[in-house]
């Protein structure tokens, strides 16, 4: 810029030296061509010391930031479905209960068996039916109804009363008029009925507890029982 200046003065001096020396030579047409050239001179020297900054102002800076962009993603919410109605359960189904079947019970003891069938009340009276048979050979069985303490068949109702044999049967015998003992011969494969008899039951009997038969086999003495026998018929 220094450079430019000083190199216009010096061009301006040149002109200004060479117009006065063109008037006289080359006349006032000559003068104006070279005074006119002179002021173009002063005009670009003006022009071109003016400050460039006052002449084009400085733009302001554009500053450019990174746009962050926030994409909102609409996520499809599944629409509940509603369960179903689960139907209530059947109401329970409440049945009687049966009773307990006694047919089949048995008891082995000294070379007998013993098969319970059933207990029946009927008017405060119980009639148990059992049979009994001697796989092996021929025996003789007796058995005690009512005699003395030690020898006693019985039987429990489910309240705890104990009651004793009105009479029992062994086959075609009885021990009626209470007798001490009833006495039968057993024939080896043969089936013999037993016949069990109380009298004056109670009436809020409901079931037997124990059934207690009193047996002897050749001066051997022994006890057949049944629990937990429920009524029939």
């Amino acid at each position: 810029m220094i450079k430019s200046t000083k190199l216009l003065f010096l061009l301006a001096g040149i002109l200004i030296f060479l117009s006065a020396m063109d008037v006289g030579a080359f006349g006032d047409e000559s003068y104006e061509r070279q005074q006119s050239q002179a002021g173009k001179a002063f005009d670009n020297y003006e022009s071109e010391s003016v400050d460039p900054d006052a002449v084009n102002p400085p733009q302001p800076k554009v500053i450019i930031k990174e746009k962050v962009i926030i994409r909102e993603i609409l996520v499809p919410v599944p629409v509940p479905v509603p369960m179903p109605k689960s139907s209530p359960p059947p109401p329970a189904v409440i049945r009687p209960q049966s009773k307990p079947s006694t047919r089949g019970r048995m008891v082995v003891s000294n070379g007998y068996r013993f098969d319970f069938q059933s207990c029946t009340l009927s008017n405060r009276n119980v009639e148990c039916d059992i049979t009994v048979r001697t796989p092996n050979t021929d025996k003789t069985l007796i058995l005690y109804p009512h005699h003395g303490v030690n020898l006693t068949s019985s039987a429990f109702d489910n309240l705890g009363n104990q009651y004793y044999p009105s009479s029992i049967m062994l086959g075609n015998k009885d021990s009626t008029n209470r007798n001490r003992s009833i006495k039968g011969r057993l024939i080896q494969g043969i089936t013999t009925k037993i016949k069990v008899f109380f009298e004056n039951v109670s009436s809020e009997t409901s079931s037997i507890s124990l059934l207690e038969l009193q047996a002897e086999d050749n001066r051997k003495r022994f006890k057949v029982q049944f629990r937990n026998i429920p009524f029939t018929g």
